[in-house]
C-alpha cells in the first residue's frame, strides 16, 4: 500500500518533470531564436560593412573581392546583377543556388529573405558601381552550419535541467521527510488505532510546530483510546468473570433461536459443553419445558418465570427458571436470556422444616396426650385409689421428663446451628474423657449386663471443646447400650494414627439396614421408632453428634451390619 508521502512525492516529481521539460523546450527555442536573430544581425552588419567598402567601385574589383573570400568563412557571398543572376560568388557554393529575387523589391538599406530557400539566412544589399549601374551583394549563412551551436545549446539546457531536477528532487525529498512523512506516520498510527492497537504512537518532532502538534494530538487520542479500551477490557473481563462464575446457570438465545452463550454453572448443571453454542436451541436444552418457556417469551415479548423439575445427571432437581426478552435500541426483539437457579436445596430445607414441625408436633403430642389422659383419669376419681394414683403420677412424670429432654435437645441443636456459636478449644485428654463416660454409664450398662470395655492406644490429646466432645461420647455409648442386647459388649477405643486421632464406639446390637445408614443423622429419624421411644430417646441425639463433629472439623463414619452390630468412627484432624 502506497503511503501518502510516496504518492505526494511521485506527483511532485511528475509535475516538476513536466515543468522542467516544458521549460527546457521553451528555453531551447528561445535560445535558438535568439542565436538565429544574432546571426541575422551579424550577417546584416557584415553585408553593410562590405557594401560600404565596395560602394562606388568597379565591377571587376568587386568581383575580385568576392572571389577572394576564404572558403573557410562562416558565410557565402553572391554578387547579383539587376536580373538577379549570379555574376560572382564563393566558388564552392555558387552552383548550388537556384536564386530568384525581384531587384525592384530590394530597398536601398538591403533586405533579408529568400523565398525559395528555408535552410539559409540571406541579406542582400544594393551597391552603386562607378559606372552608375547597380549590383547586389548577397550575404548567405546556412542554417545547417548552426546545428552544432544548437546542439551545444540543447546540451547545456539538458544538463542544467538534469541538475535542477536532482536538486529539486533532493529539496522535495527533504521537504516530504519534514512535512509529509509525519503525515504518513500519523496515517499508519491512525490505521493501527482503527485496528484496535491503542499502544501505537507517533514520534513527535519538537522543532516542527505543525507536525508536532498533529503528532501530539494523535498521541493524546491514542492514550485516551487506550485508557477507554483498558477500562472496557476490565469491565468486559469482570462481566465475563461474573457471567462465567455466577452461581446461576445462564443461557442466551438470539432472535433466530441460536444459542450464543452458556456459562460454567449451566454446563456443570446439565453436563453440557460449549459445542452447543451456535446451534438451534430446539432439542439441545435439558427439558421441553424450557423450550416452551423460550417460545412463550418470543410470542409475548414479556418476562416469564417458572419452577421446573429437570433431570440433571442421575438426579431430579428443581430449578427456578427466569426467561426475559432482550431488546435492541430500536425496540426490536434480539433474543432471550434464561437464568437457572437450583432451588433443590431450598425445597429440601423447606421439606425438612415441614417434617421438623410435624415431627416436633408428633413428639410432643404423644406425651401431652398421655399427661392429659392420666390427669383426667386422676380427676375423675382414680386419685382415691393409691396404687392407680402412684402409677399414673409416675407415668406423668416420665412423659414430662421426656418432653423436657426433647425441648433441651431442640435448644441444644438450635444453639449448635447458630452462626455466632463458638466452641471453647482447650487441650483435651481423650482417654480420660472415655474413662469418665464409662464410669457415668457403668450403672446403666450393669442393668443390662453389658460389659463396657475401653481400649487406649497411648495418650491422645486434642484441641477441642471438652464438654461437647464428652457429650458426643455419652450419646454414642448410651445409644450403643440402648440398642445392644443383654449380656453383650460395648467397646470404646482411642487410637493415635499418622493421619489423625480416632474415637471408635462398637456394639453388638441390632445393627442398621444399609438403606437407613445415610439417614441416621437426620433429626427425629429412628431406625426402630418404638424401641427408641421406650429407651427415652428424642431422635435428636445423632443430629447433635453430627453438628459437634463438624464444628471440630472432624468426620464421623458409620459401619453397620444388620443383626450383628454397629461401629461409629470419629476421625479428628492432626493437631
Amino acid at each position: 500500500m502506497k503511503t501518502y508521502r510516496s504518492r505526494f512525492l511521485t506527483t511532485l516529481i511528475l509535475l516538476v518533470t513536466g515543468v522542467l521539460l516544458t521549460l527546457g523546450i521553451v528555453l531551447g527555442q528561445l535560445f535558438k531564436d535568439f542565436y538565429l536573430d544574432s546571426e541575422r544581425d551579424r550577417l546584416k552588419e557584415d553585408a553593410e560593412l562590405a557594401a560600404l567598402y565596395l560602394d562606388g567601385g568597379d565591377l571587376a574589383d568587386i568581383q575580385d573581392y568576392v572571389g577572394q573570400i576564404d572558403d573557410e568563412s562562416s558565410f557565402d557571398i553572391l554578387l547579383l546583377n539587376r536580373r538577379m543572376e549570379v555574376i560572382a560568388g564563393t566558388p564552392f557554393r555558387v552552383g548550388s543556388f537556384d536564386f530568384r529575387m525581384d531587384a525592384s523589391s530590394i530597398p536601398e538599406g538591403g533586405t533579408f529573405g529568400n523565398e525559395t530557400r528555408e535552410d539559409l539566412i540571406q541579406f542582400t544589399k544594393p551597391i552603386e558601381l562607378s559606372s552608375g549601374d547597380t549590383v547586389y551583394l548577397s550575404f548567405i549563412r546556412y542554417v545547417s552550419d548552426l546545428e552544432g551551436v544548437y546542439d551545444r545549446i540543447w546540451l547545456t539546457i539538458a544538463l542544467a535541467l538534469i541538475f535542477s531536477f536532482f536538486l529539486i528532487l533532493f529539496v522535495l525529498h527533504n521537504l516530504t521527510n519534514q512535512f509529509i512523512r509525519p503525515i504518513d506516520e500519523a496515517t499508519i498510527v491512525l490505521r493501527e488505532l482503527a485496528d484496535g492497537n491503542y499502544r501505537a504512537r507517533v514520534y513527535e518532532l519538537r522543532n516542527d510546530e505543525e507536525t508536532g502538534s498533529l503528532a501530539g494530538s494523535i498521541n493524546v487520542l491514542a492514550r485516551n483510546l487506550e485508557t477507554i479500551s483498558l477500562g472496557e477490557s476490565v469491565q468486559r473481563a469482570r462481566l465475563e468473570s461474573l457471567i462465567e462464575y455466577m452461581g446461576a446457570g445462564l443461557l442466551l438465545v438470539d432472535e433466530r433461536g441460536i444459542v450464543t452463550l452458556v456459562n460454567r454453572s449451566y454446563r456443570d448443571m446439565f453436563q453440557y459443553d460449549e459445542l452447543m453454542i451456535g446451534q438451534f436451541y430446539h432439542g439441545i436444552l435439558p427439558s421441553p419445558d424450557v423450550e416452551t418457556l423460550i417460545e412463550d417469551v418470543y410470542l409475548t415479548e414479556e418476562p416469564h418465570r417458572r419452577q421446573l423439575s429437570i433431570r440433571s445427571g442421575f438426579n431430579q432437581k428443581t430449578y427456578m427458571v427466569s426467561a426475559a426478552p432482550i431488546f435492541s435500541d430500536t425496540g426490536m426483539l434480539r433474543g432471550t436470556t434464561l437464568l437457572f437457579n437450583d432451588i433443590s436445596e431450598l425445597k429440601r430445607l423447606e421439606k425438612m422444616r415441614k417434617d421438623f414441625v410435624a415431627n416436633v408436633s408428633h413428639e410432643l403430642k404423644t406425651p401431652l396426650t398421655s399427661i392429659r389422659g392420666f390427669s383426667e383419669t386422676l380427676l375423675d376419681g382414680a386419685k382415691e385409689v393409691p396404687e392407680l394414683r402412684d402409677q399414673f403420677l409416675d407415668i406423668i412424670q416420665k412423659e414430662a421428663t421426656r418432653m423436657q429432654m426433647l425441648v433441651e435437645d431442640l435448644l441444644e441443636l438450635s444453639r449448635l446451628e447458630r452462626e455466632d456459636f463458638h466452641l471453647e478449644f482447650t487441650p483435651v485428654q481423650l482417654n480420660q474423657l472415655v474413662e469418665e463416660v464409662c464410669l457415668v454409664l457403668s450403672q446403666k450398662a450393669e442393668q443390662k449386663s453389658i460389659h463396657l470395655e475401653s481400649r487406649h492406644d497411648g495418650e491422645v490429646v486434642l484441641q477441642a471443646d471438652m464438654n461437647r466432645i464428652k457429650q458426643v461420647i455419652l450419646n454414642l455409648v448410651a445409644n450403643a447400650i440402648n440398642y445392644s442386647p443383654e449380656g453383650s459388649q460395648v467397646e470404646i477405643a482411642v487410637e493415635k494414627r499418622p493421619d489423625g486421632s480416632y474415637l471408635i464406639v462398637k456394639d453388638n446390637g441390632i445393627g442398621i439396614a444399609p438403606k437407613e445408614v445415610g439417614r441416621i443423622f437426620e433429626r427425629f429419624y429412628r431406625v426402630d421408632k418404638a424401641r427408641s421411644r421406650n429407651s427415652g430417646g428424642t431422635g435428636l441425639g445423632l443430629a447433635i453428634v453430627k453438628h459437634i463433629v463438624d464444628l471440630h472439623h472432624a468426620t464421623i463414619q458409620v459401619d453397620s451390619v444388620e443383626g450383628e452390630g454397629t461401629t461409629f468412627t470419629i476421625k479428628f484432624p492432626s493437631a
